[in-house]
């Protein structure tokens, strides 16, 4: 395929990459992780996760092979529809980014016309892709990774992600409902692959968007404008940033809000950045209360799977009991 076609092709589909918006204090949080072989039955190859705890935000990362090489650390990203390479890795796979067939990159806060690369395979548990183009990025958020997984590839697939035993898998849906422990919560997709659910923030009813990439959980200025009753500068709130994939940097406000409801689970004492981001105009939620739920609130789990093939994301509470404890008698006060 000719790097004309290519850049033709790239131009009809917008890339959506909203994963991996931080406050620039957030950058101090864990980088390293142990690769694990799967011990579940549906986790098909060595995959792992960076530990993810209330007072230390982490990422999920995966063990992605490209070209037959690897593996490589990507970041899984639920909020990005589409797969990003970082920079830094062209060299490692002998690759060179070509800058006439480029891919618009439409961030939480900004956007950017980024160089794309072509590559032959890329293989993450049961996620294959073949004969792709790959946006190419660098920036901070991308610090410590090679790469972001996006989700325009998991037609039919499961992802699970463990904080409890450090493990993601990607495998095949069987279809199954969830372990009675588990909120079972059905899902929307909103723009292909991006999780869309209802939630409750205290008696307020929002549209929630679940987003692996996203450190801290964000929210429009609709919502803030709902929690005070129209009054914009309420307090206690204080000031923040926020930077995307794309390096745009936005000033927001950070407040505590009430209680978030998703499905049978509660998040408590939770801090959210409020601003008019790009994403939530993007998304065509600018004007209705709506929550990006980032890693902040996920991380506060015991377990997190995504079925798409069952269009449903399940949940389980670190005050329930784990199924693999539940085994080894052990209760949740002793983790």
């Amino acid at each position: 395929m000719s790097g004309a076609v290519r850049t033709w092709l790239a131009k009809l589909v917008p890339l959506l990459l909203i994963g991996g918006s931080f406050q620039p204090v957030s950058l101090a949080g864990p980088t390293t992780g142990s690769l694990t072989a799967g011990v579940d039955a549906e986790q098909t190859g060595p995959l792992y996760a960076i530990p993810t705890l209330r007072d230390r935000v982490g990422r999920i990362v995966a063990a992605v092979m490209i070209n037959g090489r690897g593996p490589f650390r990507f970041m899984l990203d639920t909020g990005s529809n589409r797969t990003v390479l970082a920079q830094s890795v062209l060299a490692k796979l002998s690759l060179a980014a070509d800058p006439d067939a480029s891919i618009s990159v439409v961030g939480v806060t900004g956007s950017q016309i980024a160089a794309s690369v072509h590559i032959d395979s890329l293989d993450a548990g049961d996620m294959h892709f073949r004969d792709v183009d790959l946006a190419v990025l660098s920036g901070p958020v991308l610090y410590g990774l090679d790469g972001i997984l996006g989700m325009e590839g998991f037609d039919g697939l499961k992802v699970s992600a463990d904080f409890v035993r450090n493990l993601v898998s990607i495998s095949k849906s069987r279809g199954r409902p969830a372990a009675a422990q588990y909120a079972a919560i059905p899902v929307r997709f909103l723009s292909d692959r991006l999780l869309m659910i209802d939630a409750l923030v205290g008696r307020l009813h929002v549209k929630a968007i679940i987003d692996t990439g996203s450190q801290r959980t964000l929210a429009n200025g609709a919502l803030l404008a709902a929690l005070s009753g129209g009054r914009r500068d309420v307090p206690p709130t204080s000031p923040a940033s926020v930077i995307d994939a794309t390096q745009s940097l936005q000033p927001g406000l950070t407040g505590r809000v009430p209680a978030i409801r998703l499905g049978e689970t509660t998040i408590q004492n939770l801090d959210v950045t409020f601003g008019d981001f790009q994403i939530f105009r993007t998304w065509g939620l600018e004007n209705e209360p709506a929550l990006l739920i980032g890693m902040d609130a996920l991380g506060t789990l015991a377990d997190l799977d995504i079925d798409y093939q069952r269009k449903e994301v399940d949940m389980l509470s670190r005050t329930a009991p784990h199924p693999l404890l539940e085994i080894m008698g052990l209760s949740p006060t002793s983790w």
